[in-house]
């Protein structure tokens, strides 16, 4: 399923109820060439299989976010070498359905999420298990998908390149958007004093997160 807030697309590993009976495929959304949306394609591939040190997830959730249209625009530095066709889709919540070699602390039917850059717009895909992160039960999918990066880059952004320290004060600029938002909510966390820029209309919404709104 990719969603993006306001609209989902159910992906089934399984054919038309009219076609003849096959090995499961594996529904995914690639690059067919680079540009504007015409140039994505929903396709059909082979189901994947889970190597040494890796598990296949069932997804329950991509985001769709704006750094894949840069992706999709060949603007993003860190996909720059890439060629089409490939797979899209940034990050995602799964539920592990098989496990590869020499994989341990991980079972069948956990849920995990994953920051994948590309390949996460599918029914199916195979994810390092070093670089899993649990969901824990009862969190909505969707939801937890919405978070990973976004919150990924504010948590980046305060201890890896501000490198905040308690009690510092810190503005927060675009307060009321995703990133803005993470910002606040792990700047309180971490004893900061904030405020947050935004329109006026969010401020019910800034002072709520812990900050002081300014217009």
């Amino acid at each position: 399923m990719v969603t993006d807030g306001s609209r989902r697309v159910q992906f089934s590993e399984t054919e038309h109820s009219n076609s003849p009976v096959s090995e499961p495929r594996n529904r995914v959304v690639q690059v067919r060439h680079f540009g504007g949306p015409d140039g994505l394609q929903v396709v059909d591939v082979p189901m994947p299989k889970a190597g040494p040190g890796e598990v296949r997830v069932r997804v329950l959730a991509s985001g769709l976010e704006y750094t894949d249209t840069l992706i999709r625009r060949h603007l993003y530095p860190q996909t720059a070498a890439r060629r089409p066709p490939f797979v899209m889709g940034y990050d995602l919540v799964g539920e592990i359905d098989q496990l590869g070699d020499g994989v341990s602390g991980f079972q069948i039917g956990d849920r995990v999420a994953d920051m994948t850059v590309v390949g996460s717009n599918a029914a199916y895909c195979t994810l390092k298990a070093r670089d899993l992160t649990r969901v824990p039960t009862g969190v909505d999918a969707a939801a937890a998908a919405a978070l990973i990066l976004s919150w990924t880059t504010a948590y980046q952004l305060l201890h890896r390149a501000a490198r905040v320290r308690r009690g510092k004060r810190v503005l927060v600029h675009g307060a009321a958007g995703a990133v803005g938002q993470a910002l606040i909510v792990l700047g309180r966390m971490a004893g900061l004093e904030l405020w947050g820029a935004a329109r006026g209309r969010h401020a019910p919404l800034i002072r709520a997160l812990g900050a002081t709104p300014i217009d």
